[in-house]
């Protein structure tokens, strides 16, 4: 109606017909008819955004792939065209060895660009992007700082490079096809591996702070990428050549968005990295969505990360500058990490586990870790830290209880319900975990630790923030025993600490379900094919909400002090509540 309006009033102006033609015939269309992707992104039209068992996020996912109907892969794909110098582009195919996630700002999901038929891409803009990075690397040559520049361009001069994009050769949408054999007919069911869902954990499990969530988002699973480039000038085979090994060490530092979590890392040779980890490891899977396992590298880094804050929160008690200095080391939403990390996956088997069919995996790889010079001693301590207090992956606070035959046996086998826990063994002289063998050397790694984070971040006396799991002395203790079992898993199955908050995560109260994370790690560290450091790790400090350590009123903090103490086990760092 309004554009009628001003369409008559412009005519009256020119003296022309204002009469505006009704249209031949009424045009209806039902609401059901319109594509999700069309839709307004609103709760009750298209709501996409959450990882429920969400309908609205089926229906686009299988509109926007519009599977074939044999093998369910996307029909539409991208023409692919011969690698190295065609003409006048040059192109060369990368294969990812886990997930890649772009952003393109729109809808109610994060996804990537959508070009022609549907198919996503990754703009040129983005990998113009990724190879000025080279300016800012600590390994370029002076030389190659100026021909990162000539290729990119400045104010004063055009790029000699185009940068025309990427986009995924084959299956872009990570197609699954599942067989169900559960009635009398064989059924055959369509996942795509591509649906992703991210759960933000660490404000909850180091500050305290936040609730529980699950976000929906688009990410390529394993792809195979093809890049193409050009050239405002001709340039013969050999720099080309040289263009795409620039462009492999800017890749580094990752390919487009969550490069901070672990998302879009690429194959660099081990050699290249400052130490390695040589791990195998037994524990809880990720799952994801469409309630698929899957062992998920970004762990690692997650990890690392979290562990940094809680390490740093520990002697400065400004988060402020906590923040900028762990953003600075792995990364944030506005510049990429310093460090450098990749995890080469040797072998990985799936499995599920107990009466409830827990997902679990066991993994053997290479962890890959480079940092600059100045970070580089911080990082080896981090990593040792991550190893020796607790392991890596979900549900890494607690020991692994029981596993197949064929794998870690686990350290309750009479436990039969759910898979919980996980167990790291490994390689790790490249870290000060390797010089790990009892109680007082636990000690003092622990206290060389504390005193480098100090000095890190040029601080005489330690002061922490008053977050849930700040490593300082005076807010957690530390009790290990050498051992060739576990003497303390069973009080995390105690009817009385597993309903304390601060423990089992859970109250008396059945009608409480929810799932609180506990304050007490516990960790067996291999020092031998059969002898274990078993360490508790116990957090007590303020707490800014309510106290997890009352159960029905009473504080069950001392009782497990002594029923630690009463098994054997000596406090190696840290203090009791009474700052002894």
């Amino acid at each position: 109606m309004v554009f009628a309006q001003a369409y008559q009033k412009a005519a009256a102006k020119k003296g022309e017909n204002t009469d505006v033609p009704a249209p031949s015939q009424q045009i209806e269309t039902h609401p059901e008819q319109v594509p999700m992707m069309y839709r307004a992104q609103v709760q009750g039209r298209c709501s996409l955004q959450y990882a429920n068992d969400d309908k609205d996020l089926e229906r686009w996912t299988e509109e926007w792939v519009n599977p074939h109907k044999e093998t369910g892969q996307p029909i539409y794909q991208r023409e692919e065209r011969p690698v190295g110098l065609d003409g006048t582009i040059y192109r060369f195919r990368l294969k990812f060895p886990w997930r890649v996630f772009t952003d393109c700002g729109q809808d109610s999901i994060l996804r990537p660009a959508i070009g022609k038929d549907g198919i996503p891409f990754i703009p040129g803009s983005s990998l113009k992007g990724i190879f000025r990075r080279l300016l800012y690397s600590q390994t370029i040559t002076e030389q190659e700082q100026e021909e990162v520049e000539l290729y990119c361009g400045s104010q004063e001069k055009t790029a000699l490079l185009r940068f025309h994009g990427a986009y995924p050769i084959g299956d872009w949408a990570g197609t699954e096809v599942v067989t169900s054999n559960q009635s009398s007919k064989s059924q055959h069911e369509i996942r795509y591996r591509m649906v992703d869902v991210v759960h933000p954990q660490q404000p909850r499990q180091v500050q305290g702070k936040g609730s529980a969530k699950a976000i929906a988002l688009i990410s390529f699973h394993e792809p195979t990428l093809l890049f193409e480039l050009s050239s405002t000038q001709p340039l013969v085979l050999e720099t080309w050549q040289h263009i795409e090994d620039l462009f492999k060490r800017a890749l580094r530092q990752g390919l487009g968005g969550k490069t901070s979590t672990g998302y879009g890392l690429w194959v660099i040779p081990k050699n290249q990295y400052a130490f390695n980890l040589y791990l195998h490891g037994v524990g809880v899977s990720s799952l994801l969505r469409n309630g698929e396992p899957e062992f998920r590298p970004n762990l690692f880094k997650a990890t690392l990360r979290g562990h940094a804050s809680r390490l740093l929160a520990g002697v400065c008690n400004d988060p402020s500058i906590v923040k900028v200095k762990v953003d600075e080391l792995f990364g944030s939403t506005k510049n990429p990490g310093k460090v450098e990390l990749y995890w080469e996956l040797k072998a990985l088997n799936l499995a599920t586990q107990g009466r409830e069919k827990t997902p679990i995996s066991r993994v053997n790889g290479v962890l890959h870790l480079d940092a600059p010079a100045q970070d580089l001693e911080f990082i080896k301590g981090l990593a040792a830290f991550a190893y020796a207090m607790g392991g890596f992956g979900k549900s890494w606070r607690r020991v692994w209880h029981k596993g197949p035959d064929a794998w870690h046996p686990g350290f309750l086998p009479t436990y039969t319900t759910r898979a919980i826990g996980c167990q790291w063994s490994g390689d790790v002289l490249d870290t000060p975990a390797g010089n790990i063998h009892d109680g007082q050397s636990l000690q003092l790694f622990l206290q060389n630790l504390h005193s480098q984070c100090k000095s890190y971040l040029g601080i005489k006396d330690a002061k922490a923030i008053d977050w849930r799991e700040a490593w300082h002395p005076r807010r957690l203790a530390v009790f290990t025993k050498k051992t060739s079992e576990s003497e303390a898993i069973s009080l995390f199955h105690d009817d009385v600490f597993k309903t304390t908050p601060a423990v089992g995560g859970r109250t008396p109260d059945p009608k409480d379900t929810r799932l609180r994370f506990s304050s007490v790690w516990h960790r067996m560290l291999p020092l031998t094919k059969e002898n274990y450091l078993e360490i508790v790790t116990i957090f007590f400090g303020r707490y800014s909400d309510s106290n997890p350590w009352l159960r029905n009123g009473e504080d069950q903090l001392p009782f497990l002090f002594e029923a630690l103490e009463s098994s054997g086990f000596k406090k190696q760092w840290g203090s009791l509540p009474n700052h002894s």
